[in-house]
């Protein structure tokens, strides 16, 4: 089977409590779609546990994108704009020990993902941060470190992958299902569940951050399946 998540943002027992639902097995697989950090209090116990599991894997999101900038020196100002929550994050970091450190880093940076194309019985699905890509690629953090503003659009969600653009696209040879966080579900269904708009052109993206920063009692971590056979099962959420 096949699992997602997104937006998790420190909120370390939904995630703990997440993973106690869905009795993640070894021959199953996780995808964490960014936004693993910041706003909540346990980013790292949250990156230290997704850095031991073998099959899970880790898209950068904007906030991830936000740390390592701020620390290679190349933005000092958006990781701590008072929303985006990096300043708990921040004090968490400093209390590591350097080999914590070196470790966090070297997976943010080289072992994370951008896009990741899935196959999966004839149906096409496309997962990234915040983003609908029309690559058949699958795009590597690594590739971009040194130039790390080259994905901004791309984990922020603007320029010319812009979901809100979707459904003005140009019909493609077969449907493509996108799914991504970063964008507060309840900005369209107002409950804390996924948002799914189908368009016309055989696209459609599916949203699953649903709002888990919040907090306690405000929000919610969902989790999307994916079976064998590449139909969208049942969509589970702790709050």
């Amino acid at each position: 089977m096949i699992y997602l998540m997104s937006d998790i943002h420190g909120q370390y027992d939904r995630y703990r409590r997440m993973l106690e639902e869905i009795d993640l097995k070894e021959s199953d697989r996780l995808y964490v779609l960014g936004d693993a950090i910041d706003r909540g209090p346990d980013s790292f116990s949250i990156l230290f546990d997704l850095m031991k599991r073998k099959n899970v894997e880790l898209f950068l999101g904007n906030h991830e994108h936000m740390m390592l900038t701020y620390l290679d020196g190349t933005d000092r100002e958006s990781w701590f704009y008072g929303p985006n929550g990096g300043q708990v994050t921040y004090r968490a970091y400093q209390r590591l020990d350097q080999d914590e450190k070196d470790r966090v880093l070297d997976y943010l940076k080289y072992h994370t993902t951008l896009v990741r194309n899935l196959e999966i019985s004839g149906h096409r699905f496309v997962l990234s941060h915040s983003s609908t890509p029309f690559t058949d690629e699958d795009l590597f953090t690594k590739d971009y470190i040194g130039d790390l503003y080259a994905i901004q659009d791309l984990v922020w969600n603007m320029g010319p992958d812009n979901t809100y653009d979707l459904e003005e696209r140009k019909a493609g040879d077969r449907p493509i299902t996108f799914i991504s966080g970063h964008i507060v579900s309840q900005r369209f269904t107002y409950r804390d569940e996924i948002y799914t708009k189908v368009c016309d052109n055989g696209y459609t993206w599916i949203d699953i951050d649903c709002g888990c920063a919040m907090g306690k009692g405000r929000g919610a971590l969902a989790c999307l399946s994916i079976d064998e056979n590449g139909q969208i099962g049942e969509v589970r959420y702790v709050k």
